[in-house]
């Protein structure tokens, strides 16, 4: 074989080992997949989970059971979008829910509706692209999610026209925090925002370093395969840069004891925010705990941001 046809039988080689390795970071982060969205009554093993999840468990069946209206809408790129509407008394505040990464609005919502029917609040439970009933092949970690959260609101104040907040937790929490720049009905009074996190960028790399992944090249071949096979680049938006230019009050609550999304992420979307915005440590809490370790204090601090949001 002459040196020519070495090199190049070497070039493709390389080539098909990098295009293979960001298909498998694809598959691995970016595309939905059914199998792997959690069982909506299946609660985390660990010590911050436990002391909760009988009160969880009887908060999700409780859920479950709640008659509701299927509601949709059409995200920017063409994609059905499910949700669960369920209806407070009239003319209450809706709050328009967004659950996380591969996972159910009806599990990560579950206390949060507890103390919606008990204000009287209605309560609109959003299947996020590639979740749920949901169409969608990838998940973008808010950025294209942050667009359907603007179908979501700008649907709910059409048909509504009731004081609205968009509350999301995890990757829901970054989702509503990368659609605060965006041009968003008047209706929409303010953000609550639990543990999410400051970009995706940052928290794919995090994940990277908690799963002893070396940097290079996982991250190079993550980005790429969100590029090749999703159709988006991961460093395209951020919460940070989104909460640099918005305009709307926002609640941030964090967990002390989040393994996942670090709290200091928190401390970081709160130094960056231009608006009002507010800031609750929950010492101890685990991610996406915060509202069953410190159910008082979060429920108090919820009421007093609505309040101060003129509701």
């Amino acid at each position: 074989m002459s040196t020519v046809k070495k090199v190049a039988a070497l070039a493709a080689g390389a080539a098909a080992l990098t295009v293979g390795g960001a298909w498998y970071a694809y598959r691995t982060a970016f595309q939905a997949d059914p199998k792997r969205i959690a069982p909506v009554r299946s609660i985390p093993e660990g010590e911050e989970y436990a002391p909760h999840r009988e009160l969880i468990l009887r908060n999700i069946d409780d859920l479950l059971a709640r008659p509701f209206e299927r509601v949709s809408v059409t995200s920017h790129d063409g994609l059905r979008l499910v949700g669960k509407y369920y209806a407070g008394r009239p003319g209450a505040p809706l709050l328009l829910f967004f659950h996380g990464y591969r996972s159910t609005a009806e599990r990560d919502g579950s206390g949060g509706f507890q103390f919606c029917l008990e204000n009287g609040f209605s309560v609109l439970l959003a299947d996020q692209r590639g979740h749920g009933d949901s169409q969608g092949k990838t998940i973008t970690f808010g950025i294209r999610e942050r667009r359907d959260c603007l179908a979501w609101a700008r649907y709910a104040a059409r048909r509504f026209d009731v004081p609205m907040f968009l509350w999301g937790i995890s990757m829901g929490a970054a989702t509503v925090l990368m659609t605060s720049d965006l041009p968003l009905p008047s209706q929409v009074k303010g953000i609550i925002a639990d543990c999410g996190y400051d970009s995706p960028e940052d928290i794919l790399r995090d994940t990277m370093r908690r799963w002893h992944y070396p940097q290079f090249p996982t991250w190079q071949l993550t980005r790429l395969g969100a590029r090749l096979f999703g159709g988006l680049d991961v460093k395209e938006c951020s919460a940070l840069d989104s909460l640099r230019r918005t305009r709307v009050p926002v609640l941030l609550v964090h967990g002390e004891g989040d393994n996942v999304v670090p709290c200091e992420m928190a401390d970081a979307l709160r130094d960056a925010c231009a608006s009002k915005v507010e800031l609750l440590r929950v010492p101890g809490a685990g991610h996406g705990m915060s509202w069953y370790a410190a159910m008082p204090d979060y429920q108090s601090a919820l009421l007093r941001f609505m309040k101060e949001c003129g509701v």
